[in-house]
């Protein structure tokens, strides 16, 4: 009767007097929970009209939140008395404030709040059930998840991780993530089912991500013909994106298959526009060749202790070889170049470039010196 009269103030009073003794009454605790509901809902209300207002219940939100799930875990059938709110209905009200008090919680350092207040949303979105709010509920795990990564907890981190798959989140970030702490973990076997699974639930046109892990998949699973097959089709899918043909040319360089990057890099250059993806696949070359001349290397070295020919006969090869090498580091060192004139702030790049004119026996600008020599400190 006091929340339809809008006494609020006065149905507050009253329900914390009603509900000792009542803890078990679900009853009880959905009638808290409208009437806190309310209490939030007026507070914002004087808010709106005069921004000096304090509330002198700063929380009422998290108790009404609390209260309605209090309710629904006593009695799941429960039903509202009249001119009330149910359950569902209370909880989908407090998951947007409860996320932004989290939000807020987030932007102050308070990592603590941040993370009860997003697994309160969470949990309400959930309740929900509907495919917005489960999409919501993944977002609110998504951000407690990165909380936990910042503070370098990886347990929780991954279980975060894995309790957005089970929602089946549509962002391929959350597929990717998971993806990296199995490999660190040395898990193949979980690699392989978090990418089935990434398969199912991303939409195609959000696959790019997905498809290049897959790449790395093949790779760290020795199943190289699959890499091969897979950047084929790839690089015939996304022919026009530049930054995805710049991922698939990167597995194929790290996995010696040069020839068929440098074929990829140049169809990902005659699209690109942007000045970065410019850049990346100018490095993705240079990278090709400078891993080529450092395999040459060690097939020089290998042939010098072979016990196969003479030592005339293995020397003449070496000499080849040599040749050979100085070749395709030259080739490296134009496309190092270029990429130093688009970013000389490319740390990668530069500690290959230097590394390039040291070998191809080039001075070394002091300017690239010093900013190599400061990358050691």
């Amino acid at each position: 009767m006091c929340l339809k009269n809008k006494q609020i103030g006065k149905a507050r009073k009253y329900m914390d007097v009603v509900m000792v003794g009542n803890e078990q009454n679900a009853q009880a605790w959905l009638m808290k929970g409208n009437t806190y509901l309310q209490v939030y809902q007026q507070d914002q209300e004087r808010l709106a009209k005069d921004p000096s207002y304090v509330s002198r219940t700063p929380d009422a939100i998290i108790i009404a939140n609390e209260a309605f799930y209090q309710a629904i875990s006593l009695d799941k059938d429960i039903q509202p008395m009249n001119g009330m709110l149910g359950t569902k209905d209370g909880q989908a009200l407090c998951a947007d404030p409860v996320y932004t008090m989290a939000q807020k919680a987030a932007d102050n350092g308070d990592k603590e709040n941040a993370i009860k207040y997003y697994n309160l949303a969470a949990r309400d979105f959930k309740t929900a059930g509907t495919p917005n709010a489960l999409l919501n509920a993944g977002i609110a795990y998504y951000e407690v998840a990165q909380l936990y990564r910042a503070s370098g907890d990886k347990e929780n981190y991954k279980n975060m991780l894995t309790e957005i798959v089970k929602l089946k989140f549509p962002d391929p970030v959350v597929y990717t993530e998971l993806y990296d702490i199995y490999k660190e973990e040395k898990d193949t076997v979980n690699c392989g089912k978090i990418l089935k699974t990434a398969m199912k639930v991303v939409k195609e046109e959000n696959r790019a991500d997905i498809e290049a892990t897959e790449l790395d998949y093949f790779a760290m699973t020795g199943q190289i013909d699959k890499l091969n097959a897979t950047c084929d089709e790839m690089a015939a899918k996304y022919e026009k994106h530049a930054a995805v043909m710049a991922l698939i040319a990167n597995h194929l360089v790290n996995n010696a298959q040069y020839e068929k990057a440098e074929t990829v890099i140049n169809k990902g250059l005659a699209v690109a526009t942007k000045p970065e993806d410019i850049a990346n696949l100018d490095f993705q070359m240079a990278t090709r060749y400078f891993f080529e001349a450092i395999a040459n290397q060690e097939l020089q070295d290998q042939t010098m202790k072979s016990k196969e020919g003479s030592y005339m006969e293995r020397a003449e090869k070496v000499n080849e070889l040599k040749a050979a090498q100085k070749t395709i580091l030259e080739n490296a060192h134009v496309w190092s170049e270029k990429v130093y004139v688009l970013n000389p702030d490319d740390v990668n790049n530069n500690v290959m470039l230097s590394q390039i004119k040291v070998k191809l026996l080039l001075p070394v600008p002091d300017e690239l010196k010093a900013k190599v020599d400061s990358y050691r400190h």
